[in-house]
């Protein structure tokens, strides 16, 4: 078996392309139950933000690639070759690094960012609720999230608070200037428009009013933030009285389309700016080529990315060097698994003797029951003491790659190396 990762993010592919394969995550829990009831995955995990798709799987073999991209490409309605140009495959240490890179935030456009732990510990959840995943995933999504805690806390590469709401709005004030004064409009009222309200205000935005399909969550969220809510089906009035709009509802199709741009701007004697944050996008691109309209996408918040993560290369660093151990250990337990029935097997049998002993023993001595609690308890001590050395060698074997599975290597260690302690057979056990 194989811990796979196949994925696509802000570096194998443009948005337009991402946005063909982003999974709402009603779609994902389906997605995930189909795996496994196809028998394409073991155990699965899906993860799906604005700059990424990332299935982590539990597979056969590395034939499952095609497998794997044959179900995405007939869930997401997408090409086949479209998947294969713009997807990446990592296998067992490079699959374990790669999703601890992740939640380390060490893969993301913004490198320290604080949204993607939890974008991960969200998608780990919704598969445990799916039952998709199994004892491989649930210890690796377990360590992941530990080791972008850590990560986070031993080299402070989180101490800004970059975001892509904090770089959208970022781009918006290099584009106006200033945002002091300006009225925003808000589409969407997830934790991503929270965000960018509270980075709209901090750069002195006069009003923010937000739309949501749904009017009670706009509700809340202007309770919450000191913006106002307004109707999402009047969005061609409130487009008209805006200076910027910064969209991010995850709809899957166009929310502002170029009609209702074009009628909005013919009305209006100034540009229009458009920060659309969604994947899929928001704003038909078609928009961009209005004039007084300017549309910017997630991708093209590069620019101000690295301008902004200049310094964080010496965290980055110390961050991979909290990444090699971790992928190491979590390696040395996933190649030591299939041992565990040996070692199991050695106890076992190490017990029976350990009974069959200590019975035979206390028959022939007239001990108090205190006296005879403390005989098995030694003997107890006995054999752990006798079998730690032997298990630790079997341990060590295992993650070396010995081959432990042959009946003739499986009796030469249950043997102990010379010890000479073997599994007991019935006719052993037999009183003189």
């Amino acid at each position: 078996m194989l811990i796979a990762a196949l994925g696509m993010n802000h570096r194998s592919a443009p948005v337009e392309v991402r946005e063909k394969v982003a999974f709402a995550p009603c779609a994902g829990r389906n997605f995930l139950r189909r795996l496994k009831d196809d028998g394409v995955a073991a155990e699965a995990v899906l993860i799906s933000t604005c700059n990424r798709t990332e299935l982590y799987a539990v597979v056969e073999d590395e034939g499952a690639r095609g497998r794997l991209l044959d179900a995405i490409a007939g869930e997401r309605a997408v090409n086949r070759e479209v998947l294969e140009q713009g997807t990446y495959w990592f296998t067992d240490a490079a699959a374990v690094g790669h999703l601890y890179r992740v939640a380390s935030s060490l893969d993301s456009m913004v490198v320290g960012e604080s949204q993607i732990l939890g974008q991960v510990r969200d998608a780990y959840r919704v598969a445990t609720e799916e039952q998709a995943t199994g004892q491989l995933l649930n210890r690796l999504f377990h360590t992941s999230l530990r080791v972008g805690k850590l990560v986070r806390s031993e080299t402070g590469i989180g101490d800004s608070s970059l975001s892509v709401p904090h770089v959208a709005v970022k781009l918006a004030e290099e584009v106006f200037g200033s945002l002091s004064g300006r009225r925003a409009l808000v589409l969407g009222a997830g934790e991503m428009s929270e965000l960018v309200i509270k980075h709209l205000r901090s750069r002195g935005v006069r009003e923010v009013r937000i739309a949501n399909r749904t009017a009670e969550r706009a509700r809340l969220l202007a309770d919450r933030v000191g913006g106002r809510a307004v109707g999402f089906d009047a969005l061609a009035s409130e487009l008209a009285e805006v200076d910027v709009v910064v969209s991010s509802t995850g709809a899957g199709d166009w929310v502002v389309d170029h009609d209702t741009v074009a009628g909005v701007l013919a009305r209006r004697g100034t540009p229009l700016f458009f920060m659309d944050i969604a994947v899929p996008r928001d704003v038909d691109p078609a928009v961009q080529n209005l004039d007084g309209a300017y549309v910017y996408d997630i991708d093209d918040l590069r620019s101000v990315v690295d301008h902004n993560t200049e310094g964080r290369e010496e965290a980055a660093r110390q961050g991979e060097a909290l990444i090699g151990p971790a992928v190491f250990e979590y390696m040395g337990w996933l190649s030591s698994r299939h041992v565990v029935p040996l070692i199991q097997e050695l106890r076992d049998g190490a017990e029976e003797i350990r009974r069959h002993e200590t019975s035979r023993t206390l028959k022939r001595l007239d001990l108090s029951p205190e006296e005879a609690a403390a005989v098995e308890r030694m003997s107890h001590s006995l054999v752990n003491k006798m079998l730690h050395g032997p298990i630790s060698e079997l341990k060590a074997l295992a993650e070396a790659g010995a081959p432990l599975e042959s009946a003739e290597v499986r009796r030469h260690l249950l043997g102990i190396r010379g010890m000479k302690v073997e599994l007991p057979r019935s006719r052993d056990l037999e009183a003189p």
